[in-house]
């Protein structure tokens, strides 16, 4: 159960990967950049994975703790992030159903509904469904979430912090609109960089160098878009 006397909570990530470092980094960098403010400290943050030397490259990154199983310990953890692929989802969610009462679960995992996600863990309701975009990587990212009726207004809270850590977040009072706003922030990274790429094969078909291509391409993109964001 979440401890109403405190924000600080116990995190349990079920996977790794790319999506994971970024939450336990952006996580960590909250911890030292305001300390009081952190919903957590490393040694409140568990990481499940199957690949070992996945989970020593974050223990040694970040000192959180590990393991290979889906097991008791995560009876005691606040929250669960199930940061696993889609196709893995399914085998993961029933594997955690006997360990889960009262937790928040987030899923990032894209196109996996709660009444789905919710099945599998024996119908149970406290669910957020987070999107995530691929600037998420470097903490620039933005984030729509989607909260099931049962998540309280703390919970809500406390999953807003988790993906503040690696950006904005959006927040959606319907399910369906998680599928175009994957289309738009979740697709749109790889547009802009094929924009990017476009300019910078014009500047070079100009007669500028391939680095010079890139600087021009780069500033007028960041500039462009900063006073865009500003105006």
């Amino acid at each position: 159960m979440l401890n109403k006397a405190t924000t600080r909570v116990k995190i349990s990530f079920i996977g790794g990967g790319n999506m994971a470092n970024a939450l336990i980094g952006g996580l960590c960098d909250q911890i030292k950049k305001i300390p009081t403010s952190a919903i957590c400290l490393p040694e409140d943050i568990h990481v499940i994975d199957v690949n070992a030397a996945s989970l020593l490259t974050l223990h040694q990154k970040f000192d959180v703790s590990t393991g290979t199983q889906i097991d008791e310990q995560l009876r005691d953890a606040d929250v669960i992030v199930l940061a696993v692929k889609p196709q893995q989802l399914r085998e993961v969610a029933e594997q955690l159903a006997p360990y889960i009462n009262q937790q928040l679960v987030i899923s990032i995992a894209a196109g996996i509904r709660f009444s789905d996600l919710s099945r599998w863990l024996n119908n149970y309701p406290i669910i957020v469904r987070t999107m995530p975009n691929m600037p998420a990587l470097i903490n620039k990212g933005i984030t729509g979430i989607y909260a099931a009726p049962d998540v309280n207004d703390q919970q809500r809270a406390i999953a807003n912090l988790i993906m503040n850590a690696v950006g904005q977040t959006v927040w959606l009072d319907d399910e369906a609109l998680l599928d175009p706003l994957t289309a738009i922030s979740g697709s749109g990274p790889a547009y802009v960089f094929y924009f990017i790429e476009a300019m910078q094969k014009a500047a070079e078909e100009m007669g500028f160098t391939s680095e010079q291509g890139r600087q021009l391409a780069m500033a007028t993109f960041m500039g462009a878009s900063q006073l865009a964001n500003e105006s």
